[in-house]
């Protein structure tokens, strides 16, 4: 289990060798058990302010939050990868001046939020946010100033207490935002524009209790003001890297929010958010075992004849774990969204199938990404980004001239479509086959759902929306329960020793 892997020893080893280490064994758990958390904490949040506050509500919100985070992600210039991937470690020096830049562009990018707010009000008809966009934009003058201990211990793979000060940031924002969103809506109801405000100092108590943590919590250095000029260059040299692919990445990530957000009100918006946020959890979950996991797992097997195996033994648990929950989601989505939310919120439940069907070749296309990385094809990763990005923004505005809201969503979704097919297509150039199993597992959630489905609507007509939600899950565990169940002995067997095939090898 721990010894080397060679050219020679990984043919045909189990992939828990490659990566079962200590540290990356306990960073990947911290890792998949904070993201967890974070999310129950998130999802427990959003169902409690779904009922305080209004749908508009939660549009403002994400207009807001992908400018911010556009405005992030269009200034990065990679001091957390810098500082993580600085070999031998670094220096006080180097982490001071790291700090100080980081500090400034903080300051920078709230300067930038005030100068853009009331264009940006404008261009959405939605006069509040001329107000609310400085305010929440302070959050980027908090993570400016936060500690680089958050980027040191990341790089020493120290995970527990990073996810302990984000849990911890995490879960009193949520309840700043529940308390005022309570007392807004005894003293003004729920349908008064100023509740954005609930949300808006929420979030800010949250960016605010992190930052003290990072420097009062974590080991590191004491931080002061101090520029480097050869820091700097190798800082910067650094970070013109990462800005191309922030800049695609923000682009591919958000603009589906700003695409719609002009074209649909702000309330139907907020129900799509709504939506999003379910859909896209196993497809985070994916991306975050993909990063922390599946990428250096690839890297240490790339030099030998092991790497398609290992690519599929690796692809497996979560090509499966995302078809059992995007059938799930196709069959049982609207019941649940008619159980967690009220009548405001119907709409949400077939927003969410359409989502889960995006969610699932993202879920793909994130495992795809991650073996491309580990190839060093970069040009692929661009390209594949670069696809996504052109055909959500010809695909949108076609499908909603077409069939409105919902012809819009199909163009969304036909764009993480092309998206997959050009990162299989890179797989392929590597020598990497997968379209066949993936088409085969497409095929099986298409016909478990509308088995699923047909019981749920035949369960709901005698029993309510309860009984429709119960009987598809049912019918989604029975179906995909062998298939399930024969990987699981297939995975012991291979702890022993025995080589663990991908799914849908042959017995």
């Amino acid at each position: 289990m721990t010894q080397g892997i060679g050219p020679s020893a990984a043919e045909g080893a189990p992939l828990e060798a490659v990566v079962a280490t200590p540290s990356m064994t306990s960073s990947s758990a911290w890792a998949m058990g904070g993201y967890a958390a974070g999310q129950l904490l998130r999802f427990a949040g959003n169902l409690v302010l779904t009922r305080l506050l209004f749908p508009r509500v939660f549009g403002v919100m994400a207009l807001i939050t992908t400018l911010m985070q556009g405005l992030a992600m269009f200034s990065d210039v990679g001091i957390g990868p810098a500082i993580i991937q600085r070999r031998g470690g670094a220096s006080e020096r180097f982490l001071r001046t790291a700090w100080t830049v980081q500090c400034g562009r903080g300051i920078v990018l709230w300067m930038c939020a005030c100068a853009l707010a009331a264009p940006f009000a404008a261009f959405y008809g939605e006069p509040g946010l001329a107000w609310y966009v400085p305010v929440a934009g302070l959050t980027t003058v908090l993570l400016g100033f936060e500690s680089t201990s958050m980027h040191t211990l990341a790089r020493d793979l120290r995970l527990r207490q990073l996810t302990l000060v984000d849990l911890s940031a995490q879960g009193v924002g949520i309840v700043t935002m529940v308390a005022l969103a309570a007392a807004h809506r005894s003293l003004a109801g729920p349908e008064r524009e100023t509740a954005v405000w609930a949300v808006v100092v929420g979030g800010l108590a949250g960016g605010g209790l992190r930052l003290v943590l990072s420097h009062v919590a974590l080991p590191g250095i004491r931080h002061r003001f101090e520029l480097s000029r050869e820091d700097l260059s190798v800082l910067f040299g650094f970070g013109r890297w990462i800005f191309v692919s922030t800049i695609l990445t923000f682009l591919v990530g958000q603009s589906d929010r700003l695409v719609l957000g002009k074209m649909i009100p702000l309330d139907l918006l907020g129900v799509y958010g709504v939506a999003a946020a379910l859909a896209m959890l196993p497809t985070q979950a994916a991306q975050r075992l993909g990063s922390a996991v599946l990428f250096p797992a690839y890297s240490r097997l790339q030099e030998t004849r092991a790497f398609e195996a290992a690519f599929h033994r690796a692809r497996a648990p979560l090509a499966l774990g995302g078809a059992i929950i995007a059938s799930g989601l196709l069959a049982a989505g609207p019941y649940l969204i008619r159980l967690l939310y009220d009548a405001r919120y119907r709409e949400a439940g077939w927003v969410l199938q359409l989502l889960a069907v995006a969610g699932w070749f993202q879920i793909l296309e994130a495992t795809n990404s991650a073996a491309i990385l580990a190839q060093g094809r970069l040009r692929w990763l661009t390209a594949n980004r670069a696809a996504k990005l052109a055909s959500m923004l010809v695909l949108l505005p076609i499908g909603f001239r077409v069939d409105g809201f919902r012809g819009a969503l199909v163009g969304l979704v036909a764009s993480d479509a092309v998206k997959y097919a050009v990162s299989s297509a890179g797989l392929r150039v590597g020598r990497v086959r997968l379209v066949a199993r993936d088409v085969a597992l497409t095929g099986a959630i298409a016909a478990s759902a509308l088995v699923a489905s047909a019981a749920g609507r035949r369960a709901g007509a005698l029993g309510g929306t309860a009984a429709a939600f119960l009987a598809a899950g049912v019918v989604v565990v029975v179906v995909w329960a062998p298939l399930a169940i024969r990987y699981v002995r297939r995975a012991l067997t291979a702890r022993k020793g025995e080589p663990l095939p991908g799914l849908g090898a042959a017995p």
